[in-house]
């Protein structure tokens, strides 16, 4: 058996990028650690806390909640502060993640690997999905503590599939939904959302292209409930967890159901092999 660790920008990003391969992970056997590079001190602040309690602490709280549904051995944190979105003053601050060195960020990773003996190390793709600061972060911190680990972990990167999210956005079930929405009085439509897709946090597309990436995992349905009942942990996440919740079954199920991994140290791997479905963790 493998021990598999996933490293994500903040709580909650684990939910909606790779909840389903690491319940898979550990139904399997192997040992799946998570690690935190921020606490997530820029999310929603939920009622009940007021204006003097902790959210860090809160949002911990929920980090490890979900890990107990997906069946996470261990949580780490980095301890960098949240950066926001990108052009927010918050990219700057000396403690964030965005102004992080990436040597000593990579570093802790590396030692977390080491001291785990990680078979594998997932990160993010070199957009971070969406652009966000701290998921670019992310990206360059885990390729540069695979380097750094004694023992270097296979790297493997968390994405989306673009191509698939613009099909999807055309099938009729989409019309369906986007009919449900305007008739309860949400302003959006699948053009809006395509043009969301194609423009990130930074202005550049969201996710990757399906020729860039290696693995696709197709998730059973009991696995895709465990990956909603983690979402469910972040509920004090209104604007983004809260919006994906709301997607009836189905929907979920075709927005969440498959998760894809770039493998950017395999042999052969890139745009001239097909993309594999199936499970790449042995």
């Amino acid at each position: 058996m493998s021990t598999i660790v996933f490293l994500h920008a903040h709580p909650d990003d684990e939910t909606s990028q790779t909840a389903g391969m690491m319940a898979l992970a550990s139904r399997a056997g192997h040992r799946v650690v998570t690690v935190f590079a921020t606490d997530g001190d820029h999310g929603e602040r939920p009622e009940h806390l007021g204006p003097d309690g902790d959210l860090v602490e809160h949002r911990r709280g929920e980090a490890r909640a979900a890990a107990a549904v997906l069946g996470v051995a261990r949580i780490d944190w980095l301890g960098y502060r949240d950066s926001g979105m990108t052009g927010w003053e918050q990219n700057d601050h000396p403690l964030s993640l965005h102004s992080a060195d990436v040597d000593e960020a990579a570093a802790r990773v590396a030692r977390i690997c080491d001291r785990e003996d990680a078979d594998v190390l997932v990160g993010y793709d070199h957009h971070g999905n969406y652009g966000h600061p701290d998921h670019i972060a992310v990206h360059r911190i885990a390729r540069r503590a695979a380097e750094l680990a004694a023992r270097r972990p296979r790297l493997m990167e968390a994405t989306t599939n673009r191509d698939a999210q613009l099909e999807m956005l055309d099938s009729p079930a989409a019309a369906e939904f986007m009919q449900a929405l305007a008739a309860g009085g949400m302003d959006l439509d699948a053009d809006r959302i395509r043009q969301a897709i194609l423009i990130g946090d930074d202005g550049q597309p969201i996710g990757v292209a399906e020729s860039e990436i290696a693995w696709a995992i197709d998730l059973p349905s009991d696995v895709i409930d465990l990956k909603r009942r983690a979402m469910q942990c972040h509920a004090s996440q209104t604007s983004d967890i809260g919006m994906m919740l709301a997607f009836p079954p189905d929907i979920y199920a075709a927005a969440f159901g498959t998760e894809y991994l770039i493998e950017p140290d395999a042999s052969g791997s890139g745009t001239d092999v097909p993309m594999r479905r199936g499970w790449p963790f042995g």
